[in-house]
């Protein structure tokens, strides 16, 4: 009867939270209370995302495959070590490459890996270079067609980064402008394919709760003002994880919550066309 009632509940903390256009992505078979940070191949064929276990004592990354328009029952990813922690993945727009998060000892913080796909397979996840990776925790990851890299570097708070990729190697790692960062934490940043905007969340004073996620727009490398993407996606819970699978023209993004203790979150998607990117775009300021 209690595991029955167990049941009944968290298929309820799933289904509630979704309204609007806004979907629960593929409820209790990938999104179960326990999952974020969605990322799909540009295929559509292929996912990624991160199993919380309730919590953040455990992260670990699992994939799934879609056969037949229906997705598979997920299983720990092909790169994933359960020694360690490890979250964020991203798939690079081409699909050739994936970067992800290890934290890989309690006395060190999450360092950038990426792995590769050539001829013979995906390559042993390696550790990028101190260009990027330093002392402070580096994650949330995304890159662009030119790989460029953009990231999060948490120091005392949350600032978003640019690794320019010149030269057949990475520079070292600069923050973007004070338009995007704030005394505020700025994170889990989403950069479009060729770099022109870019999602994220932050906790500054107009968002409608917790976190909530932003876009900005790229004129001549200098970014807009960023704009809250509205109450169709944002909520007084926390949002994160931005994502979009071009294929099938979804927005994909997280939602998480602390219920009696435990971390209530989840995967869901939004119709692209309906965050209205080109007319965010016609009402973006930047600074003089």
């Amino acid at each position: 009867m209690a595991k029955y009632i167990a049941t009944i509940s968290a298929t309820f903390l799933i289904t509630n939270i979704s309204f609007g256009q806004v979907e629960i992505f593929a409820p209790n078979l990938i999104s179960d209370n326990k999952a974020f940070g969605l990322t799909i191949s540009s295929n559509g064929k292929e996912l990624l995302y991160v199993k919380s276990f309730g919590g953040r004592d455990t992260l670990h990354i699992y994939q799934s495959k879609k056969v037949k328009e229906k997705w598979l029952k997920p299983e720990l990813a092909f790169f994933a070590d359960t020694n360690f922690k490890q979250i964020d993945p991203a798939f690079s727009p081409d699909g050739n490459s994936i970067l992800f998060n290890s934290l890989t000892s309690k006395e060190s913080s999450f360092d950038i890996y990426i792995t590769q796909k050539t001829i013979s397979g995906w390559t042993k996840p390696e550790k990028l270079s101190d260009s990027i990776n330093t002392n402070a925790s580096e994650f949330y990851a995304t890159i662009s067609l030119k790989r460029n890299i953009y990231f999060t570097r948490r120091i005392q708070s949350s600032d978003i980064y640019v690794s320019y990729f010149v030269d057949n190697k990475y520079g070292k790692a600069i923050p973007l402008s004070k338009t995007i960062n704030t005394d505020k934490n700025e994170s889990n940043p989403f950069i479009s394919p060729n770099e022109d905007y870019l999602i994220f969340f932050s906790d500054r004073a107009d968002s409608f709760g917790d976190t909530d996620l932003y876009i900005s727009f790229n004129k001549g490398g200098n970014w807009s003002y960023p704009l809250n993407l509205g109450d169709k996606v944002n909520t007084e819970i926390g949002e994160f994880c931005p994502g979009i699978d071009f294929k099938n023209k979804i927005f994909l993004f997280s939602r998480t919550q602390v219920v009696n203790g435990r971390r209530i979150e989840n995967l869901y998607t939004f119709p692209l066309k309906k965050l209205k990117i080109g007319s965010l775009k016609k009402i973006a300021k930047w600074a003089e």
